[in-house]
């Protein structure tokens, strides 16, 4: 069988975290390593796992301070090394199908280049009722959604040893400013655009719980306040540059092709150069990606918010 790990940052997620932590280890078909982070929780969380581990091996706890999810998610990436076959994300608060992780895996066992596998989401409520199904057809996976506007769920990923041997890379990693803006699974899902491919299965394997409580989830925010929250903090703006500006100077090396190179550092450095601006203006597409207004998007441009 497979050896697959399973990260997961945890930040005060007693209330759920059992039925998650169920679902993730009895896993068909999958040897199963779970490793938690723990974000500087102050609730029973951990009390939780040192329960579980008195029984079973494959569960290891890493306690450490709070440095927010991106950047927690991200160590954990790091710390798991190339000791595995496959990775994957998890979140503390959803229920997984026994047969998650093994879909995902039959989709890109056979793939040789850095791949990324993404499944839709089942949406439930706070007691596992069913809401919807998240996609009713494939969402977007090219690098330019992701990086403008990321439609895949981290918590739904799998990816293979040729892609974790890249975002492990020491010259690789994503700065902390990036994460400010763009959290883990975008910069993820953005390497796999970019330097490999992205494999996409419209049916569901997780309960994505939808609940007051969660940190990223499916949520219809108001354009104009999402407008007035960045405009007001210099840390929510640049997201998309700032990506394709390390994508860039991180991965060229192993990028595509050059239509892909050039994309990124146009939008990677639209600010310096006048010429790469004047056709980032004229890129309807990129506003089309993030659904913004025609004002709303040569005002980011003129005023370096993009």
């Amino acid at each position: 069988m497979e050896n697959i790990v399973v990260l997961m940052s945890l930040y005060n997620g007693s209330r759920y975290l059992k039925e998650q932590i169920d679902s993730i280890i009895n896993q068909k078909d999958v040897n199963v390593k779970l490793i938690i982070r723990n974000d500087g929780s102050s609730d029973n969380s951990v009390e939780i796992i040192n329960e579980y581990m008195k029984t079973n091996n494959n569960i290891v706890l890493i306690n450490d301070n709070n440095i927010g999810l991106a950047r927690s998610f991200m160590n954990l990436v790091y710390y798991a090394k190339l000791d595995y076959d496959y990775y994957c994300f998890a979140d503390q608060d959803d229920v997984w199908m026994d047969n998650k992780l093994i879909s995902g895996i039959n989709l890109i066992k056979n793939k040789n280049n850095p791949t990324l596998y993404a499944s839709n989401q089942t949406l439930v409520d706070e007691n596992l009722k069913l809401i919807d199904i998240r996609y009713k057809k494939d969402p977007d996976v090219s690098y330019k959604q992701i990086i403008s506007n990321n439609l895949i769920a981290g918590c739904t990923f799998v990816w293979n040893k040729q892609l974790q041997s890249l975002l492990i890379d020491e010259n690789r990693k994503p700065s902390d400013e990036l994460l400010k803006k763009r959290i883990h699974d975008v910069w993820v899902a953005s390497v796999a655009s970019t330097c490999g491919e992205i494999v996409y299965d419209k049916n569901s394997y997780i309960n994505y719980r939808q609940h007051s409580n969660n940190v990223v989830g499916v949520r219809k925010n108001s354009k104009i306040k999402t407008f007035i929250k960045k405009f007001n903090n210099p840390d929510l703006r640049c997201g998309r540059s700032l990506i394709a500006y390390e994508l860039f100077n991180k991965f060229n090396d192993v990028l595509i092709n050059d239509e892909i190179k050039h994309e990124l550092d146009m939008l990677g450095n639209y600010k310096t150069n006048k010429a790469y601006k004047k056709e980032l203006l004229k890129k309807i597409q990129y506003r089309e990606y993030n659904s913004e207004s025609k004002f709303e998007y040569k005002f980011k441009i003129k005023h370096k918010f993009f």
